[in-house]
């Protein structure tokens, strides 16, 4: 079964290639995904929610081999903290 997301790429006729692997629902960590999957942790992304003191939910994007800087993404999305 196709994703959105796969369904777009499709769409706009952009190549890409579904993997599978094998969750551990007590290792969810990007680095770990990357092994499975067999590429570098810096192509592999973290999906990450936080909430801002002001404008309530941010959603960031980041390599699985960085991590998210709270208070640069604090101050770029309008928030204190």
């Amino acid at each position: 079964m196709k994703t959105n997301a796969a369904r777009l790429l499709d769409k706009l006729g952009i190549p890409y290639q579904i993997l599978s692997y094998e969750v551990d629902p007590d290792d969810l960590a990007a680095l770990s995904t990357a092994q499975k999957v067999g590429l570098p942790p810096e192509q592999v992304f973290k999906t990450l929610v936080v909430r801002g003191d002001t404008t309530g939910i941010c959603f960031a994007v980041v390599p699985g081999n960085a991590q998210l800087d709270l208070k640069a993404l604090a101050r770029i999305s309008g928030n204190r903290k």
